[in-house]
């Protein structure tokens, strides 16, 4: 069974030094940052990356198209709350792309 290597993608470029409460998933969505961030672990060879999920923070379906939007392999596992989403996502399995 080959080994896949996962990161995670954050939504803005942004810093816990800012404040300590602040999160580079929630609020909103800076797509060049998510471009450069899907980018930047596709070029150093990852195969998927974690979309996270917070009450806060935005659609993880939205995120993932602006990044596989500037990707050509790189795979993505949405978070979601099973109960949250209809429609196209809950049948996907697992929640992933």
């Amino acid at each position: 069974m080959p080994i896949e290597f996962i990161g995670m993608i954050g939504t803005r470029q942004i810093s816990e030094l800012d404040r300590p409460t602040v999160s580079i998933t929630g609020g909103s969505i800076d797509a060049a940052y998510v471009r450069k961030f899907a980018q930047a672990h596709e070029e150093i060879g990852f195969d998927r990356v974690l979309v996270d999920y917070g009450s806060t923070g935005p659609d993880g379906l939205t995120v993932a198209s602006f990044a596989a939007a500037a990707t050509e392999r790189l795979k993505f596992l949405i978070a979601h709350r099973p109960a949250w989403y209809t429609g196209a996502s809950s049948r996907v399995s697992g929640g992933l792309l």
